[in-house]
């Protein structure tokens, strides 16, 4: 299970294509929007056209990495 972007609780199936719970889903949309919402989501996954970011690895690789040079150009 993963955590609900919105609530925090670990309510998230694995194989969801979206990270946020169905309870916090129907408070932040409501019923018809998050049924279509999960419908176009589920056929961009099934058709390979949905780009899932990391976003926890992507910080943890930014936080590793040496600070850039900030001078203006």
């Amino acid at each position: 299970m993963r955590k609900c972007i919105f609530c925090g609780k670990e309510k998230v199936h694995e194989e969801a294509v979206m990270d946020f719970c169905d309870e916090c889903g129907l408070k932040v949309w409501g019923p018809k929007m998050l049924a279509t919402l999960k419908e176009n989501y589920t056929k961009a996954r099934d058709e390979d056209d949905l780009v899932h970011t990391d976003i926890a690895a992507t910080l943890k690789t930014l936080r590793s990495s040496p600070p850039r040079d900030r001078k203006a150009a």
